[in-house]
């Protein structure tokens, strides 16, 4: 069984919807870029590295992707997908599938919620949501793509990694 992992990040503390902005330029805060320097530390103290980068274009998701890139020297540049903005989950699913199939393997994710609780629970083989993900944090999932069936391998919260 060849499985691919995927390391999902949700997109770290950004302005609040209340203030009024379009939602797809909401910015981080500095909140958020204080989340997004442990991730990046915790990173490096556990050897953790992307092989690819993929986010979302929507401007917070982009700030986080390239907040991970700057502060983890080997990181490869994100590169923005569309489909990891705001997508059903059967979609980021076939996507995920063809690059799997391609011969890519290490993707990072970096998105939105609710679409990372309802594709992880897709691929832990459950319909409807069974996990949340928080702000900033990440969760590793091996996937076997032949029968789109994933084992979670970890889920750490930012507030836990230090």
């Amino acid at each position: 069984m060849e499985t691919t992992t995927l390391t999902f990040l949700r997109h770290a503390t950004a302005q609040d919807r209340a203030l009024g902005l379009p939602d797809e330029s909401r910015k981080l805060v500095d909140k958020g870029k204080k989340q997004m320097q442990r991730v990046a530390d915790f990173c490096k103290q556990r050897q953790l590295m992307p092989a690819y980068l993929l986010c979302s274009p929507l401007v917070r998701a982009r700030e986080t992707a390239q907040a991970l890139q700057k502060n983890l020297s080997a990181c490869p540049n994100p590169k923005m997908v569309p489909w990891l903005a705001n997508t059903d989950p059967d979609t980021m699913q076939a996507e995920l599938e063809k690059l799997a199939n391609s011969g890519l393997n290490d993707l990072w994710l970096v998105g939105h919620e609710p679409d990372f609780s309802s594709l992880i629970s897709q691929l832990l083989g459950r319909r409807e949501a069974i996990i949340k993900v928080k702000k900033a944090s990440l969760i590793r999932l091996e996937v076997d793509f032949q029968t789109g069936i994933g084992e979670l391998q970890w889920s750490i919260p930012n507030t836990l990694m230090k």
